[in-house]
């Protein structure tokens, strides 16, 4: 099953919703680029908005290639500028026109990645194709330089009508029941995310039928409201930077993040070495924890944080385009499951041990032959003896 934001991404302007005005912008801008004095153009918008789809989009309309980089990919100064001037100069296969798109880059940060923003500018300058940047928030004082030397193209957050309009779309397209007070319930909760909308419309559609019960649970967002939007955002994304505040908003304890972690990621990491990396990265997380509870150091909070997070998205090798339906680790279950079975023997044991006058070890060798009695129908008189209940019965009897 292939996720809904890889199958139902625009094709073409007209299925970039509610951004008409930074579309013809971004359009002016890559057709006229020559004439520009800015040579980028800078989407700046909320996440989910439309930025890096809106890119593709028109590229497919227009017959351009896009060549595709990530913040991830520009780590210092030194690299930066081969990388680019590369990915900047190069005419494309068939001579087909390009757009360069540099995707998140206000997560390039401030010590690790000193110089970048210079290098960025001065390889922009040179470049003979439209360069296009994507950010959520570029407030930092390090970022006003860019800002300066790029055309900004505001994106607003879309209107919840916007994000139902094509939440409903999406629904009859995968015959999917649903109502219109489920659908602006789920609208609205996703705060503008257009990206967070369809993933939570095909986690919670998995029967084909989107009910209120299935969207009522989930809560208002800031970026990932829930565990289940939190394992996309740390398996699915592209830079660790993008993973790292992942579970900021998550209501959850670290160990039972570290168990949905766990009953997950051998869904999503198909490769043995990916895998073999991610559970590196978990059982530190799982030492750090168990340091925790026994010293009471919890300034190893931070560590268990980053290698949940950032540790683990860094493990793949690439993203598993395919959509993965999440579900909570049954462990505790089946260990309940078996304390219950172990509790209803020895209740057993006890009441035999009493009337044969034997310990409770002794007699709870002897259960094994009471539930063979029960279940060829010979225990009637036993549990009489024994003063059984129902429940007691029925375990003897295997039901």
């Amino acid at each position: 099953m292939t996720l809904f934001t890889i199958k139902y991404a625009p094709k073409n302007i007209d299925q970039v919703f509610g951004q008409q005005l930074a579309l013809s912008q971004l359009r002016n801008f890559i057709l006229n680029y020559k004439q520009q004095a800015q040579k980028a153009a800078l989407l700046l918008g909320p996440i989910g908005c439309g930025k890096t789809s809106s890119v593709y989009a028109l590229a497919k309309e227009l017959k351009y290639d896009v060549v595709e980089l990530n913040s991830s990919d520009l780590r210092n100064a030194e690299n930066i500028t081969q990388f680019l001037s590369s990915a900047l100069g190069q005419q494309s296969l068939f001579f087909t026109p390009k757009i360069v798109l540099i995707d998140e880059v206000d997560n390039i940060s401030g010590v690790a990645d000193r110089g970048c923003i210079p290098a960025l500018i001065k390889a922009i300058e040179k470049s003979s194709f439209p360069v296009v940047l994507t950010a959520n928030d570029i407030e930092e004082s390090k970022f006003k330089a860019l800002a300066k030397s790029s055309q900004v193209i505001p994106y607003h957050k879309l209107q919840y009508r916007t994000v139902a309009h094509c939440l409903q779309w999406v629904c009859e397209q995968e015959d999917i029941k649903f109502d219109e007070k489920t659908i602006n319930s789920l609208a609205r909760q996703v705060d503008g995310d257009m990206r967070a909308a369809l993933i939570d419309l095909q986690g919670s559609s998995i029967k084909k039928n989107l009910s209120f019960a299935d969207v009522s649970n989930l809560s208002d967002r800031k970026r990932t409201e829930t565990i289940l939007n939190a394992l996309m955002v740390i398996f699915k994304s592209s830079s660790v930077e993008t993973a790292l505040p992942a579970l900021e908003n998550v209501d959850l304890e670290p160990r039972d993040t570290i168990h949905w972690i766990d009953e997950n990621m051998p869904k999503e990491y198909l490769s043995a070495t990916a895998l073999a990396k991610g559970y590196e990265y978990l059982s530190r997380a799982d030492v750090f924890q168990g340091r925790i509870m026994n010293r009471q150091h919890w300034r190893f909070l931070a560590y268990i944080n980053d290698l949940l997070t950032a540790g683990i998205s860094s493990a793949k090798e690439e993203k598993n385009p395919q959509f993965v339906p999440y579900r909570q680790t049954m462990r505790f279950l089946r260990l309940w499951q078996a304390k219950m079975k172990n509790a209803k023997k020895k209740e057993i044991a006890q009441k035999l041990a009493a009337k044969t006058h034997t310990s409770t070890s002794v007699a709870g060798q002897q259960i094994p032959y009471l539930q063979v009695m029960f279940q060829k129908g010979a225990g009637n008189s036993i549990a009489q003896e024994l003063e059984l209940n129902e429940e007691e019965v029925d375990w003897l009897k295997g039901k």
